[in-house]
C-alpha cells in the first residue's frame, strides 16, 4: 500500500474513534521508513526498544 494510502487511513480511523488499534498500519510506516534511511537491523533494534 503506498504511504500517503495508509496515512489517511490511520487517520481516517482515529477520527472515527481515537482509541482505534492502528498499530499496524503504524508498523508499516516504521519499515518504510527504515528503508529509506537503510537502518540496519541493529540500530532499527535501538529505535524500537526505544519507543
Amino acid at each position: 500500500m503506498q504511504l500517503n494510502l495508509v496515512v489517511d487511513k490511520i487517520i481516517s480511523v482515529k477520527r472515527q474513534n481515537k482509541n482505534a488499534d492502528t498499530s499496524n498500519w503504524e508498523r508499516e510506516i516504521d519499515q518504510v521508513v527504515y528503508k529509506l534511511y537503510g537502518l540496519t537491523e541493529t540500530e532499527i533494534i535501538i529505535i524500537e526498544d526505544f519507543k
